[in-house]
């Protein structure tokens, strides 16, 4: 089965009372937030550039000044991903965020059966740890471990859990 091109990209939404809000939204010293990251993939691909935030009327005025179509009905990441993948005609839908928040939302797609999504992330974490911080506990490999890897290493050393 040939991979689907992406029908839109849609952006993922933060908290404009986030101290940060500014710089993971539009970026910083020339590196780019979700915003501009999503808008160079849109032109990209020669696709429309969608967000969905219902409840931040700061992201709302954001969306509007700069003419991205905003679904304006979610109110969280859940619902900000279930409208993305029922508005597109064949699920096919690339998804922006940040890369610590990436793979919450990659979960909430699959758990949507989003399977002919794409994603990218964002050059600008919203955490100071950025990736590197963020935990991803598989059900599976707790069950059926491939190696035996948790006596010699600490949670703090994610690296050598995603390259396994």
């Amino acid at each position: 089965m040939a991979l689907k091109p992406p029908e839109f990209v849609f952006v993922h939404s933060y908290s404009s009372t986030a101290d940060n809000w500014h710089d993971v939204m539009l970026g910083k010293n020339g590196v780019d937030g979700r915003i501009g990251k999503a808008q160079k993939l849109a032109d990209e691909y020669s696709i429309p550039l969608i967000a969905n935030d219902m409840a931040d009327a700061r992201n709302r005025k954001l969306y509007r000044g700069l003419g991205i179509t905003n679904l304006a009905t979610a109110r969280n990441t859940r619902d900000e991903v279930v409208s993305a993948l029922n508005a597109s005609v064949d699920g096919a839908v690339l998804f922006v965020t940040s890369p610590d928040h990436l793979p919450r939302v990659v979960r909430d797609v699959m758990a949507e059966n989003g399977v002919h999504c794409l994603f990218a992330a964002s050059d600008i974490s919203f955490s100071p740890s950025g990736a590197k911080g963020v935990n991803v506990i598989e059900p599976a490999h707790e069950k059926y471990p491939v190696h035996n890897i948790r006596d010699s290493q600490s949670p703090t050393e994610p690296d050598k859990i995603a390259s396994r």
